[in-house]
Parts: C-alpha cells; sequence; structure tokens
C-alpha cells in the first residue's frame, strides 16, 4: 500500500487556537484556514497552500495509507476540509507512544526527533501567529521560511515512521489505530440536547447544594487539610497523602500538583468531582465542563450539513498498559454506567447503538495466569462467583435478588483483591462503590475489611503465590540476559514483549528503600508483584478486546460497509448499525468478544451485549 504523509499548517491567534478548543470546535469555526499541507511521497516532499491539496488527493489510488503526527487532527481536517478519507490512517504521534512506551518525557515531533536523533524541528510556527495565507504571501521570505518549517516536519514524521517501523513496530497495529481513528473522523453518533442541556442545569444546581449540604461554602472550610479530608473519607475516599519535603513528615496531598489528588477530579461520583473542584478553586466540576463541551459540539455544522454529530476521540497508547485514553478534553473512556451523557449519545433515526461489554476480563485474566484452577472453572461454567465467594464471607448461602449487599461485597473482592489491595484500601473501595451502585454507602471496620482480604487470599491462593513469583521476576528483569517465559509473554532486560510485538517497559529500574521503582516519561513509579501482575493482566486483555475489534470489523464490513467501531472504552466495543443489521452485528460481536486471541486458550471469556437507541440504553 503506497504510504503519503501530510501536514497540515492552519491559521491561529491568540484566542482561536488548539489550546483553547477541540480540534473539531476549531476545524469548523468559521475563522478556520488552510494555509497549506506539507506532504511527503516516498522521502520527497512538496508543498500544497490553500486548497491545492486537492489535486494531489484526486490522483491518489483507492488503497493508500495517510500518515502524520497527531492524526486526530490532521485527519479531522482532512475530512471536513477535503472531503477524504483514506483507506489507512497512521499516528505516528500514537506510534511512538506505544512503541517508545514512557521512554521519551514528551512525544511533540520536536521531542521525539531530539531523542532520536532524526533532525531538528524549527521554530518558525511561533513568528506566524494571526497570520493567514494572504499576509504571508506578502511577506516572500518569511512565507518561504514557513514552507520549508512545513515540509521538515512532514519529513521528520516519515523518518519517526520508517523508525518505528524498522525496529519493529507490529503491522497489526496499525489497522487497530486506523478503527480507533475512525470513531473521531467518521463519527457515529448523534447528540440530544434536550437531555444535556437537562442534566446541565441538575449538575450546577446539586454542586451548590452539595457544598450547602456538608458546610464548606467558606473558603476557610475548603482550605482546610484536615476537614476537607473528613469530607472525602465520608464520600468513601481515601484522602492521598504525601511525604512533606519541609518536615519530612506524612501530610495531605492536596495540591494542584499532586497527581491523585488532581485524579479527584475525575472520579466517578459527581459529589466527589464537585468537592475537589471546589477546594481547587474551579469554578466548574469535570461533569460539568464535559456537559457543556457535549452541547457546544451538539451546535456545529459540519461539511455535510449536519448537526449534533459526535466525534468519541480516543488516545491511542495512552496508558502504559497500551490501553486507549480520551482526547480532546472530552473524556469518553469513564462515563460512569446510569449517567445522562450516556443517553445523550444515541445512534441516528433508523439506526441502533450495538455494545457488547467482556465480562470480568481481568478477574479472569488473574485466575487465568495464576493457573487458579478453581476459579477458572467457575467463570466457564457460568457460575455466580460473586455469590459464591460472599457465602465465604458471610457463611451463609448468598444470591442476587436476596442479598443484594453481601453479593456486592463479593463482587468487589473478586474483582478487586487481585492485584494485592489492602484492607484499608478495600474499606474505601466498598464504601465509595456501594454509594453508587447500591444507592446506599456500605460501612465496615478494618477487622472485616481485613477478614475478606485475607479470604481471598486464601481460597484464592495460586493469586498471592504469582505475586510473590513476579516479585522475583523484577529482579531477574535487571540482568541484560534476562529471558523468562510467562503465561503469553516473555519478560526481559527492562520490559516485557507482549503477544501482540508490544512492550512494557520499566526504564532505570532501581532497588531502593526496600522498594522497586521505575522510570515512565517524567515520573519514578513503583513496582511489585501485584502491581507487575495487573500491568500484565491489562495489557493482556487490551489486545484481546482489540483483536475482538479487529476481527468484528471485517466481518460487519461484509455486512455493511457503513458499520464501523463508534466507541470503546475499558472493555467494550460499541457499533452503531442498521436497524435490519443489528441482530446480526450483536452476534458476531458477541461471537469476537468469547473467541479470544489465538495465545488466550484457556482463558475463560464471555460477554454481555445489548441493543439500544442510545449508550445508555
Amino acid at each position: 500500500m503506497q504510504t503519503v504523509v501530510l501536514d497540515f499548517e492552519t491559521y491561529y491567534d491568540d484566542t482561536y487556537s488548539l489550546k483553547r478548543m477541540t480540534p473539531i470546535e476549531y476545524v469548523l469555526d468559521p475563522r478556520f484556514e488552510c494555509i497549506g499541507c506539507a506532504v511527503n511521497m516516498g522521502g520527497v516532499g512538496a508543498w500544497f497552500e490553500g486548497t491545492q491539496l486537492t489535486q494531489v488527493l484526486e490522483k491518489l489510488p483507492t488503497q493508500v495509507a495517510i500518515i502524520s503526527h497527531n492524526a486526530l487532527f490532521d485527519m479531522t481536517v482532512l475530512a471536513q476540509k477535503f472531503g477524504y478519507v483514506p483507506a489507512l490512517m497512521i499516528d505516528t504521534l500514537g506510534m511512538a507512544r506505544a512503541w517508545w512506551n514512557g521512554s521519551f518525557k514528551g512525544y511533540s515531533i520536536g521531542a521525539l526527533a531530539d531523542e532520536l536523533g532524526l533532525g531538528q524541528k524549527g521554530t518558525t510556527i511561533h513568528n506566524v501567529k494571526g497570520m493567514g495565507l494572504a499576509q504571508l504571501k506578502a511577506s516572500p521570505g518569511l512565507y518561504q521560511e514557513f514552507i520549508d518549517y512545513a515540509l521538515n516536519d512532514a519529513q521528520l514524521c516519515y523518518a519517526l515512521y520508517l523508525r518505528a517501523m524498522g525496529q519493529g513496530f507490529p503491522p497489526s497495529e496499525l489497522l487497530i489505530q486506523d478503527t480507533v481513528l475512525r470513531c473521531a473522523v467518521e463519527p457515529r453518533f448523534v447528540l440530544d440536547r434536550n437531555i444535556l442541556a437537562q442534566h446541565l442545569f441538575e449538575v450546577q444546581a446539586n454542586k451548590t447544594s452539595l457544598l450547602e449540604r456538608v458546610g464548606m461554602t467558606e473558603r476557610d472550610d475548603l482550605l482546610s487539610n484536615d476537614r476537607f479530608a473528613e469530607v472525602l473519607k465520608t464520600y468513601g475516599v481515601d484522602p492521598p497523602r504525601k511525604v512533606s519535603l519541609v518536615t519530612g513528615k506524612e501530610t495531605w496531598a492536596f495540591a494542584k500538583t499532586d497527581a491523585e489528588f488532581i485524579a479527584l477530579e475525575e472520579h466517578e461520583d459527581p459529589d466527589v468531582q464537585a468537592l475537589v473542584a471546589a477546594r481547587m478553586g474551579i469554578k466548574s466540576t469535570q461533569e460539568e465542563t464535559r456537559t457543556a463541551r457535549f452541547l457546544n459540539i451538539s451546535n456545529l455544522m459540519w461539511a455535510d450539513g449536519q448537526t449534533a454529530k459526535m466525534p468519541i476521540p480516543l488516545r491511542y497508547g495512552a496508558a502504559h498498559t497500551h490501553r486507549l485514553g480520551g482526547e480532546w478534553s472530552i473524556n469518553l473512556q469513564n462515563l460512569k454506567r446510569g449517567s445522562q451523557l450516556r443517553y445523550a449519545l444515541q445512534a441516528p433515526s433508523g439506526k441502533k447503538v450495538v455494545k457488547a461489554d467482556s465480562s470480568q476480563l481481568e478477574a479472569r485474566g488473574v485466575a487465568w495466569l495464576a493457573d487458579q484452577k478453581d476459579l477458572i472453572s467457575a467463570f466457564a461454567n457460568k457460575e455466580d462467583v460473586y455469590s459464591s465467594f460472599a457465602a465465604r464471607i458471610f457463611g451463609y448461602s448468598v444470591n442476587k435478588r436476596d442479598h443484594p449487599v453481601e453479593r456486592f461485597m463479593g463482587k468487589t473482592a473478586v474483582l478487586g483483591l487481585g492485584y494485592g489491595l489492602g484492607d484499608k484500601k478495600f474499606m474505601a473501595t466498598v464504601k465509595a462503590k456501594s454509594k453508587l451502585e447500591l444507592g446506599a454507602a456500605i460501612e465496615m471496620d478494618l477487622t472485616q475489611a481485613g477478614k475478606i482480604v485475607g479470604t481471598y487470599r486464601s481460597v484464592y491462593s495460586g493469586v498471592p503465590a504469582l505475586w510473590h513469583s513476579l516479585n522475583g521476576m523484577i529482579q531477574l528483569m535487571t540482568s541484560t540476559t534476562c529471558n523468562v517465559r510467562f503465561g503469553p509473554c516473555t519478560i526481559e532486560f527492562e520490559r516485557v514483549r507482549l503477544p501482540n510485538g508490544l512492550f512494557l517497559c520499566y526504564h532505570d529500574l532501581q532497588f531502593s528503600n526496600n522498594e522497586w521503582t521505575y522510570r515512565h516519561g517524567r515520573m519514578r513509579k513503583k513496582l511489585y508483584g501485584g502491581k507487575f501482575l495487573e500491568n500484565i493482566t491489562q495489557a493482556l486483555a487490551r489486545i484481546i478486546v482489540m483483536d475482538a475489534a479487529a476481527r468484528t470489523r471485517h466481518r460487519v464490513h461484509a455486512v455493511d460497509p457503513s458499520i464501523k467501531l463508534a466507541l470503546q472504552a475499558h472493555d467494550e466495543l460499541v457499533y452503531i448499525a442498521p436497524d435490519w443489521a443489528a441482530p446480526q452485528v450483536e452476534t458476531i460481536l458477541l461471537e469476537e468478544m468469547r473467541r479470544g486471541s489465538s495465545w488466550s486458550l484457556g482463558w475463560p471469556l464471555d460477554a454481555e451485549s445489548s441493543i439500544a437507541q442510545s449508550y445508555g440504553g
């Protein structure tokens, strides 16, 4: 397949830029101007100003791969301003994140070029702010400098692509990346503005009511660390802590720079989001901001004259474990079940949302990797594992209908204790999740939490044994000759080779203060047996789900070429299909989600599916 690199250069200024707007808002704004596009074919560059790129696109073969750095932006421009979507879209930004997996502190084209010795990125872009094509052409010297800058960017992008592929980036991942990009470039969902408007009103009203209810309307209340910590605890949150650089003593980690505290902005409980936003002096919560963003996007006029379309931008290679992440400040990876935002995401008239979610994918993976045969068998035989474990905890028979609280505790244990979670965090997890799922928080003391944790480790003894084994493998990874088979993976020097050809990297692995740490980007992270198992299990689960997406892509294309992946979240795949095709797509999707990958024989896979008018249905 022919490959073509392109890099769009567009007008921007202080108020109109990608720093202030999502790419789709930017591209569909009346102020948008394509100054030109740098194109590189086989190492040869050319510049096409304005809309001249059209003449290149018309001559391209049907089967062509278009490469760019930050394809979520460039492919959106290509689709909306030139009416062109290639057979294969390749994003070197996503490739770099996945392939070099935490090696570098930044993944901009300039940072990567420096790190990999590919050349230097220019700075001309900073000299043309507020200048359109006509203004640039009025300054021939600056315009030529700008063209050279763009051509250099395209050349660096091509060199980056060749470097990654030359080092072994798996070609199969290019299809997965393309599948993910189409969720944004060829959006399937439409938005219900009425649901969004009502939800925004309720979120804003609830925020005000919450602060009054917990007595934190005054600035001093919000700034009192101890007071704020106590309020968080009432919502099932274990307040994050850190060691003070000033006193050397443990204190609350409530600063705007504390990662664990910042993460609470996206907590699944909107009340927690509101508390954190108020503490940080932010006027809008994450839920509020996201809903307003949805509303703004719903009012955009697309190139085909339609409105209310909703692109689903997903970040390929976002996590260390290669799971996807959210993009464009509208993270759709963490919409909680029952959220009105899910119901606002709808299929167009005459179509349905078809989705399938893997059942307990990670818990089943932990059992498989630990060779915990009784648990594997229970999952494979479709037993109610949650009720069975709850019965062990409480000493009497438990079922879903009559014992919702007991079963919930069994469920939280089975899903949460496989990675070494301790009694304190388990207690906090049960409290937080029960409030959301059951409508009332389950209170327990450390003694009860410790008993449940101990029961899990005793009943499923193969799991803690695996943590111990993986602890030893961490040390083995410090040897340059390490080559140890673990399930479908190979543990090597400072990395784990995954069955799809990607890696989990643990750069600069060190043992200090009785713990292992490694470098990932700009941060050092802890590594221990339970966390190592979590990383590997999540990476393998991601492969299973996205392999299913790749196989489903081929099969549903034969049903109707318009059917494509619309959204992916955690272990879930979502499609939008014509009414007549929805049952057939559901059947295909379930078959592929239950089939697994070639290396996962024995992993007891299962999935649940539904057909509805909205993502929330």
